[in-house]
């Protein structure tokens, strides 16, 4: 039986009878049902009969940092192959198309030896690369292509999409209420019987989606590189997507470790959103999911933490794309009371009526755009300060207005009336991103995965509990000039 938390949240708007205003509204009442099945899958369910669907989610916690170098990029690479199929799915013949699978893992090993001994250009490689490519044009005769995706699409699935962050990979898609049952089925199935189908052509697929990107967008390019001198130690520092280098040398037996490693029950959350009774449902995921053994081993985790900075990074490329500005401050992991207090800063500085875009957009008139996020992150977040320059403005001058205004704040709390604004602007997009049944399961994953996913209700009173007072002090702490990342994307000479 599942323990049902009846959580009363207000400014939340989350049902669809429901509609959005501009204060909070007190008194709705979310019903959250949690369970934790004996091999450690954590279930949230939340029940709304008001629509007829129901958003289906797991998330597994893995990302870009639990990976090392020369397996970046692997989380990512496995976001692939979970729609490959499994034993089941995805085949016609298994124990026929199992003999191909191991002559190609067989001949992958000399693929990767040649690689590295001669490289990619060597008629050695090419030979057992041409060799790879015609098993698996055998095997594709027992192929069943895309056979999740038409599961779900045949039985009235939409929004099917899978992404992969630096701590975690969801697996979505939003079935009518009669359907669920598909969901359980397809998800426990690929927990356990994945199969690493057509490995070696979805790598080069791989390679080319890094390559259009990344490497031939030079904004991204610019970016990947500045995360990168940003964070020295930490592995949030390597692309999620991985690099080049590491992508090319994937094989079957580095992407099996990762997978028993990390995509497991015990490293999972499952959670329904929508139309659903929740004790049917519970019933139903324990009788799918439960026979999945939890690994006898201990899961290692990170233990790596950025040392404190004792200098600034100055990074500068030209290119012929609109000339911007980033800076990257460090900030402290989840959870830290000093996260709150950047939150309202970042309300602060962000936004048409922040004080960023008044100054550099509607007053200088030196930028199309201006602006502040703080990214909260499970060990060391950032607090990201950017502007998007127009044609011929001075890089410079624009450093030192974004170095006067973080002054003011240093030097003065923020008015009464701008604190109101800026709590008032918070606690609405709170709200409205809690208004779907997919942001809700987002948001309640995002939770958990930082901690737990009862924090989502403290934080609209934690946020509210901010002094204006406080604010000097904090931005003084994180947001120093000279100990910060700096970025620039000026034109071509």
């Amino acid at each position: 039986m599942s323990r049902h938390k009846s959580i009363f949240l207000a400014a939340v708007l989350f049902f669809a009878a429901v509609s959005a205003c501009a204060e909070p509204v007190a008194g709705i009442h979310i019903p959250v049902f949690s369970d934790t099945l004996v091999n450690g899958l954590r279930v949230l369910i939340v029940p709304d009969t008001n629509v007829a669907v129901v958003s289906c989610r797991l998330y597994y916690f893995v990302g870009g940092m639990d990976e090392w170098s020369s397996t970046t990029g692997l989380s990512h690479m496995y976001e692939h192959m979970l729609f490959k199929g499994t034993k089941r799915l995805g085949t016609r013949d298994y124990q026929k198309e199992v003999r191909y699978l191991n002559s190609i893992d067989s001949l992958d090993l000399l693929l990767q030896g040649a690689r590295e001994a001669f490289g990619e250009g060597d008629s050695l490689y090419k030979a057992y690369f041409g060799e790879i490519m015609s098993l698996l044009d055998r095997q594709r005769r027992y192929i069943k292509k895309d056979e999740v995706w038409e599961l779900y699409n045949n039985n009235g699935g939409s929004a099917l999409n899978a992404w992969t962050s630096d701590n975690m990979t969801g697996y979505i898609v939003t079935l009518p209420k009669n359907r669920v049952e598909l969901f359980y089925w397809i998800e426990s199935d690929r927990m356990q019987n994945t199969v690493l189908r057509e490995f070696h052509s979805e790598r080069e697929v791989v390679t080319e989606e890094r390559r259009m990107r990344y490497d031939n967008r030079p904004v991204n390019r610019y970016w990947e590189r500045l995360n990168s001198l940003f964070y020295v130690a930490h592995p949030y520092r390597q692309p999620v997507i991985g690099w080049e280098s590491d992508i090319r040398a994937f094989t079957t037996d580095k992407m099996k470790s990762h997978v028993s490693r990390f995509y497991t029950p015990d490293n999972a959350i499952l959670i329904l959103a929508g139309n659903i009774d929740p004790v049917m449902a519970i019933a139903d995921i324990k009788e799918y999911f439960g026979g999945i053994k939890r690994p006898a081993r201990k899961r290692r985790e990170v233990v790596t933490r950025e040392p404190a900075a004792f200098g600034g990074t100055r990074f500068t490329v030209e290119e012929d794309v609109e000339p911007r500005i980033d800076v990257l401050f460090q900030a402290p992991g989840y959870p830290n009371a000093d996260l709150y207090d950047l939150d309202v800063v970042e309300g602060i500085l962000s936004d048409r009526s922040g004080r960023l875009y008044r100054r550099l957009v509607d007053k200088e008139r030196l930028c199309t755009d201006a602006g502040a996020s703080n990214n909260v992150r499970l060990h060391n977040g950032y607090f990201h300060v950017y502007a998007s320059l127009k044609k011929g403005t001075d890089p410079a001058k624009v450093e030192d207005i974004i170095k006067d205004e973080i002054g003011k704040l240093v030097k003065e709390a923020p008015s009464d009336k701008e604190m109101a604004r800026v709590l008032n602007g918070m606690r609405m997009s709170f709200a409205v991103g809690l208004k779907s049944l997919e942001g809700i399961s987002d948001r309640l994953a995002g939770f958990e995965r930082l901690g737990s996913w009862r924090d989502i209700f403290d934080y609209q009173e934690k946020v509210a509990s901010v002094k204006a007072a406080s604010i000097p002090e904090t931005v003084g702490k994180y947001l120093k000039p000279d100990l910060a990342t700096w970025g620039f994307i000026v034109p071509k000479k």
